[in-house]
């Protein structure tokens, strides 16, 4: 499979919510979503992302962007991570299925300690206009996320602007 590029559709992405709902890109009411892929329950540097993430939705919501949180992490796993970092009203996604994870072209890690499953998903935020691709911030190690509020800054001008999608040849 061939990595998404950006200005492109990327169809109806769906993931299961520890909710038991589905989260359907193509069904989302804001024209603007984001979804933070992060590495797992393991993860302590993801917790704290997580965590401030809970602190910026409502500033997202206002400014007309949903979010959602995904990992590949088991139901089991992302409800713990959910509980235990207290991560509240942030949407969690479980299952991220592999072949997602390499359309957007993140990175897959195998497991270095027995707490962390065989194969993860690396961190990024992909960020889509409706149903197309618009940006990706992608990471081999966990450390050096983009900051939350330094996103929202850049959709808030993209919005406001009309910036295009760049990195689109490749």
């Amino acid at each position: 499979m061939s990595r998404l590029k950006p200005g492109e559709d990327a169809g109806n992405i769906e993931l299961d919510l520890i909710n038991g709902a589905r989260w359907k890109l193509g069904e989302q009411t804001n024209e603007w979503n984001v979804i933070v892929v992060y590495r797992g329950l393991h993860c302590p540097v993801c917790k704290g992302q997580l965590q401030n993430l809970k602190k910026q939705l409502e500033d997202y919501a206002d400014a007309g962007v949903g979010v959602v949180s995904a990992s590949m992490d088991t139901k089991k796993r992302a409800d713990k991570a959910h509980k235990d970092w207290e991560l509240g009203s942030v949407p969690v996604a479980f299952g991220l299925e592999r072949d997602l994870v390499e359309k957007f072209g993140l990175y897959l890690s195998d497991a270095i300690s027995d707490n962390e499953p065989d194969i993860f998903s690396e961190p990024a935020i992909l960020l889509f206009k409706g149903t197309q691709f618009y940006a990706g911030w992608v990471q081999t190690i966990p450390f050096a996320r983009p900051p939350f509020d330094d996103l929202l800054k850049g959709i808030k001008f993209i919005q406001k602007e009309g910036y295009p999608p760049r990195g689109k040849l490749g």
